[in-house]
């Protein structure tokens, strides 16, 4: 068990400690973390079993990016709340600025989002600069390479499409004086870097396709790297590289390696995690001290029994009435209307995707997707359909899949003949009603250049006012990106503000 404190001061992240730890006995050990004893860094770093660790704290702070209970809130703010789908009855923590779009730099979501990422970052580049220097079977350590690789990539996809332009750092910053050099880097060049990282680590042969060995279960993969990879150049508007990156996936793996479950709900059983349509998650387990539980039970119950009877129901990403009648307006019999969403009342539902009998409160079993086969698909016939008019008929086949496992037949799929125009809008409602609560939607929407006519007139149509007295919520371009943290800019005078905040 070790533990290993850095003195990093990067844009504000400043004298923070990491704990780590290779544990067993858990039905989910890779994800196991503890910080009984403390270590300086520059004596740990000298034996395969330390970077061996030093790649699972990688791992484990994907828990503290994505919701957990003693760190930050996760991406659902900013993917859901933000978005058409749902919003905060209990707005505590800053959550419901994001419903309101009032978001302010000292809101602490914003802040916690930015101080784990970079943590994230840090191990990352802690463990890519030592790893060299110690004896490690060269397959094994490419392949932990390329793992560390990928989790940055993810870290600064995510950083990048919530607050744009960011420090982008691939090393191991060793002085204060250093941290002050970094300033925020244009998103182009952040892309660069992520594309570097994926590239690298998609090159890499020692990178299996799946992991066999029960503790390995939840690492880092070629599919996944190559899934990541396809949706970074769809972001990018990088229409042939997408198509290219996408169908090489589907060609390599489909219905092999990954598939569709026959039965949507499967996909979500804390009993069926990590199965054939999951691509990466991240991965989380009840009952350990310290807790590495999934808080999202909680997060979205409406109170104790819809939680299943443990905790509290926080009530913080409740489905909005708007995505709760477009699912219904489905035609034939939707499989996924029953699986989605469970009625509390006339006005709310809760998401079914997250429940589980927690251990104790915030601390339950379900993981978070971060990718699955499903969004592999629908982004594969969108880089088809935007790469070409002439590609719709292509693309069509792939959306219908999805919408045939959903239960969909006959006239309810997509007829050949379609317009580009009228496809990309049947891809953007799949893509909300398929992936609905798992972080999609409001980045899907900003990607295809829609977040501000759909969510106006979201706003218009359902009346939806900060309070009485207030005028209807109108989003401006600004709003497409949230604000840099203010104590951030406060600690480093060289960053800048995002223009509207």
């Amino acid at each position: 068990m070790i533990y290993m404190k850095y003195i990093f001061n990067k844009t504000g992240l400043i004298l923070f400690g990491f704990s780590l730890m290779l544990a067993s006995g858990c039905k989910k050990s890779f994800i196991d973390l503890s910080d009984p004893s403390r270590i300086v860094t520059s004596d740990y770093y000298k034996d395969s079993a330390s970077i061996a660790t030093a790649v699972i704290a990688a791992y484990a702070s994907l828990q503290d990016i994505y919701g957990k209970s003693s760190g930050n809130r996760g991406i659902f703010p900013f993917a859901e709340v933000a978005s058409d789908n749902s919003f905060a009855v209990v707005e505590g923590s800053g959550i419901g600025d994001f419903e309101y779009f009032t978001t302010t730099s000292s809101n602490p979501v914003i802040q916690s989002m930015w101080t784990y990422s970079y943590r994230s970052i840090a191990r990352c580049n802690i463990a890519l600069s030592r790893i060299d220097a110690v004896a490690i079977a060269p397959a094994v350590k490419e392949r932990q390479k390329s793992e560390l690789k990928f989790i940055r990539a993810l870290v600064y996809f995510n950083l990048v499409r919530i607050y744009g332009d960011v420090p982008l750092v691939t090393k191991e910053i060793a002085t204060i004086a250093d941290a002050y050099q970094y300033g925020r880097t244009p998103v182009a060049e952040v892309y660069t870097q992520i594309e570097k990282d994926l590239t690298e680590a998609d090159s890499d042969v020692n990178l299996p396709a799946k992991y066999t060995v029960s503790t390995d279960l939840g690492r880092v993969t070629k599919p996944a790297v190559k899934a990541l990879l396809g949706k970074v150049y769809l972001t990018e508007k990088k229409y042939p590289e997408a198509v290219n990156k996408l169908g090489e996936f589907i060609t390599l793996y489909d219905n092999t390696t990954h598939s569709l479950l026959a039965n949507y709900s499967d996909i979500f059983l804390t009993t069926n995690e990590l199965n054939a349509e999951i691509i990466f998650a991240v991965r989380y387990s009840k009952g350990n001290s310290p807790s590495t539980g999934s808080p999202f039970t909680n997060y979205f119950a409406v109170s104790t029994s819809n939680a299943g009877g443990v905790g509290t129901g926080y009530q913080y990403n409740m489905f909005r009435k708007d995505f709760i009648d477009t699912i219904n307006a489905q035609p034939g019999t939707d499989k996924r209307i029953a699986a989605s969403y469970t009625t509390v009342s006339t006005t709310q539902w809760t998401t079914r995707k997250y429940m589980d009998v927690a251990a104790q409160d915030l601390d339950a079993d379900p993981d978070w997707i971060v990718l699955r086969y499903a969004d592999v698909l629908l982004m594969y016939a969108e880089a088809l359909n935007e790469q070409s008019p002439a590609n719709a008929a292509v693309a069509i086949p792939f959306v219908n899949r999805v919408r045939t496992r959903a239960g969909l037949s006959g006239a309810a799929l997509l007829a050949t003949g379609i317009t580009q125009s009228d496809l990309r809008l049947a891809i953007e409602k799949e893509r909300r009603i398929e992936l609905n609560m798992e972080g999609h939607r409001w980045f899907d929407l900003v990607r295809t250049g829609r977040a501000i006519v759909v969510m106006n007139n979201h706003f218009n149509k359902y009346s939806i006012k900060l309070n009485a007295s207030s005028p209807v919520v109108q989003i401006q371009p600004y709003q497409l990106l949230f604000p840099i943290p203010i104590s951030e800019i406060n600690t480093n005078p060289i960053l800048t503000q995002n223009p509207g905040y």
